[in-house]
């Protein structure tokens, strides 16, 4: 059975919603993951990530599956974020990087026109930012194994990390087992309060977290026993952790809980401010200086000419 990542709020770019599909909340398009790229470059020379890029460049609809400078400047209302067409993880770091800087030097490939970008209006902050300069790499996601999520070094390896988002096992996010088995209820609070700190430090970095996955059959793992119900496994991720997104095998069920919300009162999500829709603006601006200029050197003809005579 297959699990698609579904979607709640915006952080970075994992609540950017790509292209043309006008989707607000819900199911994100395709989650792709670069499994194992190492093994195949290392037994093969084969390069995963190459090959994900040539496919794409070579799919007739691969600028629906990406964003330009024009989808970023597209209205959207007050309570509107936008779901991304297309998310690429995987569990190796360099993988994402590599990813990155390709869709930097090939985005003619994957991106038909961007008519801002051609017009020369883009950011204008001097500083480089992925999500104005480079609107076309989708968002990257490192996935986080239970061992991995708990070593020292984790965070300072993120921080080197030019990506959108966390996909951590839920694990690094409950209590052990032993504690929810014993109902070690000073473990258990012990380990709510550090899941709640392990997300708001990937919301420093502005990065949305998306755990993985969410399973109700016994064989599988079922429901930890923590909660009663998938639902309240589920809320507990939503409400008390404050997640971006979850991976689950049984969609219908993160979708309701989901679209519940944790309170009447909850926040909508937040959409930033469009710093590349400037065109008009700016060409005011210029027009306004070339007016300025004309206007000083005829008034400069006409005060030589009256000095003259």
């Amino acid at each position: 059975m297959g699990n698609l990542g579904v979607e709640r709020g915006r952080v970075r770019g994992m609540g950017i919603n790509g292209g043309r599909p006008s989707k607000t909340g819900g199911v994100t398009g395709l989650y792709v993951e670069l499994k194992k790229s190492y093994y195949f470059q290392q037994d093969g020379n084969i390069s995963l990530a190459d090959l994900f890029l040539d496919e794409l460049a070579q799919h007739p609809k691969a600028s629906e599956l990406l964003f330009d400078h024009v989808t970023l400047c597209e209205g959207l209302r007050y309570d509107e974020y936008r779901v991304p067409p297309l998310v690429l993880q995987s569990f190796e770091g360099d993988v994402l990087e590599y990813l990155r800087t390709k869709f930097k030097e090939r985005w003619m490939d994957f991106v038909e026109e961007d008519a801002i970008l051609a017009s020369g209006v883009v950011n204008v902050t001097g500083e480089e930012d992925d999500e104005v300069d480079h609107p076309w790499i989708p968002p990257l996601v490192l996935l986080v194994s239970e061992s991995k999520c708990r070593q020292e070094s984790f965070w300072f390896d993120v921080e080197s990390l030019h990506i959108s988002g966390l996909g951590p096992n839920k694990n690094c996010l409950l209590p052990s087992s032993s504690a929810m088995e014993s109902n070690d209820t000073v473990a258990i609070a012990r380990a709510k309060h550090e899941a709640r700190e392990w997300v708001a430090k990937a919301h420093s970095f502005r990065l949305a977290v998306h755990p993985y996955t969410i399973k109700l059959e016994k064989e599988a793992g079922g429901v930890p026993q923590l909660f009663s119900s998938a639902e309240e496994e589920l809320r507990y991720y939503y409400c008390e952790l404050k997640i971006d997104g979850i991976f689950s095998e049984n969609i219908a069920i993160a979708q309701i809980v989901g679209a519940e919300g944790c309170d009447a009162e909850e926040a909508a999500p937040v959409v930033g401010e469009p710093t590349v829709c400037i065109k008009e603006e700016r060409n005011l601006w210029l027009f306004g200086v070339a007016f300025l200029a004309i206007g000083a050197f005829l008034a400069s003809i006409v005060s030589t000419y009256v000095t003259f005579y």
